[in-house]
């Protein structure tokens, strides 16, 4: 059986083209705002907004995958970038999993309260997982794959 393989830098730029309709959809809602209290301060964010924040964020992550695979024809390390690749696009994947199952059977007795524990809790672990494991591990990849000596055919 003949799979295609799918490249890296191409898996990431198809999540970013989804957040980014992710977001385009979601504006035309009521309620199209991200909220993000943090002590007595709230920070309100268009979905708009951070969707085109993460889409290009997701964007420039396979763009450095493309650079450094095709532009400079350099070996990056498999795990190394299984493990980023599962973490950063798990991530999304858990995040959209958590948001369909609080709408779907996570009722709140009063209409007018958000119960929004579950997703901020989520988003709160995804983060520190992201910045703490996900984002080092690209970063060393990136850079053992720019660094490490090519190995030169002898003829």
């Amino acid at each position: 059986m003949n799979l295609i393989k799918i490249k890296t830098y191409n898996l990431f730029w198809l999540v970013a083209l989804i957040i980014l309709m992710i977001g385009l959809i979601q504006d035309h809602f009521e309620d199209n705002t991200f909220d993000i209290n943090i002590h007595d301060t709230y920070f309100v964010i268009a979905h708009l907004h951070f969707a085109i924040f993460l889409s290009l964020t997701y964007y420039l992550i396979g763009l450095g995958y493309w650079i450094v695979q095709k532009a400079m024809k350099r070996k990056l390390i498999n795990v190394l970038t299984i493990i980023h690749s599962a973490i950063l696009n798990g991530s999304f994947l858990v995040y959209w999993l958590v948001i369909g199952y609080s709408k779907a059977f996570l009722e709140t007795p009063f209409p007018l309260f958000d119960n929004y524990q579950l997703i901020n809790q989520t988003l709160v672990i995804l983060t520190i997982l992201i910045l703490l494991i996900g984002q080092p591990i690209y970063i060393i990849n990136l850079t053992i794959g720019i660094f490490k000596k090519q190995k030169k055919a002898y003829s």
